[in-house]
């Protein structure tokens, strides 16, 4: 079933951007009268059918809507420093979506490498990843912040972990977790050259506990697929 991605599905017709019809009538070769399956990111998927079959601005009409309830029994918000080549940390947001995950948020620390992210560009992979593995929801992509005020913004009623190279002893976070899916959950996946030693002692001052992500040295990209995994395979 192919998924094309409106943001409101509010009206009784819809317009594809020229992007989304050129996929639609150029690629997939729909017609007028073919039936579609929209999403919007938000829970809601409808049956439409087109129209209008241009190519750069196709349009239709929406049958019907069915509201679909999260498929997880979790909602797990993942916060990461950018790698230098971003082609990596852009693999990560695709399979990382696809696995499951309700937020990603950059953080600046004091060893990343890269200070600014293309937000659109992340928003595009997010959607094309939901439209492949047929979920019903977008994540939240954040703007990258530093640390610190990263932290300042964190609920206090979030279970928060945090994963660092020297934590090789601590008990894994599948362990960890087990307890705490069911509450809003936030993992912290630090730059190649790890958190600071600074930064470390002022998240656990914030109340993050600190987890094993096993006894490898991960890649940043590796870290966060790991983490992400170990909630989505958590009973």
């Amino acid at each position: 079933m192919q998924l094309f991605f409106l943001p409101n599905l509010d009206s009784n017709t819809f317009t594809f951007s020229e992007e989304e019809s050129k996929h639609c009538i150029r690629v997939l070769r729909k017609k007028n009268g073919d039936t579609l399956t929209l999403i919007d990111g938000k829970g809601t998927e409808a049956i439409a059918t087109i129209l209008d079959d241009h190519p750069k601005k196709c349009t239709g009409e929406i049958i019907r809507r069915i509201k679909h309830l999260p498929n997880r029994n979790y909602h797990l918000h993942l916060a990461i420093a950018p790698t230098k080549n971003f082609e990596r940390i852009e693999w990560m947001l695709e399979k990382a979506i696809e696995i499951g995950v309700d937020e990603i948020s950059f953080i600046e620390t004091d060893n990343t490498e890269r200070a600014k992210i293309n937000l659109d560009r992340c928003e595009k992979i997010a959607i094309s990843a939901i439209k492949q593995s047929k979920q019903y929801y977008l994540p939240k992509i954040h703007q990258i912040l530093k640390f610190p005020d990263f932290l300042s913004q964190v609920q206090p009623a979030t279970h928060k972990w945090i994963a660092w190279c020297p934590t090789a002893q601590t008990e894994s976070i599948s362990k960890q977790i087990q307890s705490a899916t069911k509450q809003p959950n936030l993992l912290l996946i630090g730059p190649e050259g790890d958190f600071s030693t600074s930064e470390i002692d002022l998240a656990l001052k914030c109340g993050f506990k600190p987890t094993s992500l096993g006894p490898n040295i991960l890649r940043t990209e590796t870290a966060a697929i790991y983490g992400v995994c170990a909630f989505a395979l958590n009973p």
